[in-house]
């Protein structure tokens, strides 16, 4: 089973925290309950209606069965496997049991509606943005001004 924790970062602190990844990473696998001053200075609040018609609109087409109940669905496709979503004031907890190909469905799904979102495994010591930033030219000027 696999693991994520996925984060929506603050869009004023995506740039500055672009290429120190890796930091974030070390802040963020201790838990959100550890560093919770930090994690909520960092991340946004988590709509909870935006992200459940997400769920249940994206995700509810690709699955056969979706059940929820306060903020945690239960995603089953009879191939793909199972995916559980439990989601918290900043952090969306994921376990995904089955092919990779759930993890794909719901980092596809997260990433249409913003670029922000930042997932962290734990156990596999990875992390990444879910939807990868691309620099243009302004924003490579912006951050040389600042």
């Amino acid at each position: 089973m696999r693991k994520y924790e996925i984060f929506k970062i603050k869009a004023e602190y995506q740039s500055f925290i672009m290429g120190r990844e890796r930091l974030l990473f070390d802040l963020l696998a201790m838990g959100p309950s550890t560093n919770y001053q930090e994690i909520e200075y960092l991340c946004d609040r988590l709509n909870e209606m935006e992200l459940d018609q997400l769920i249940q609109r994206k995700l509810g087409k690709s699955f056969d069965e979706l059940d929820s109940y306060h903020n945690e669905y239960r995603l089953t496709h009879l191939i793909k496997g199972e995916v559980f979503i439990k989601m918290g004031t900043h952090c969306i907890q994921v376990y995904c049991q089955g092919s990779r190909m759930l993890d794909l469905d719901l980092f596809v799904a997260l990433s249409s509606s913003t670029d922000r979102f930042f997932a962290v495994m734990n156990e596999q010591e990875e992390c990444g943005w879910l939807k990868p930033v691309k620099y243009s030219e302004r924003m490579l000027l912006e951050d040389v001004v600042m």
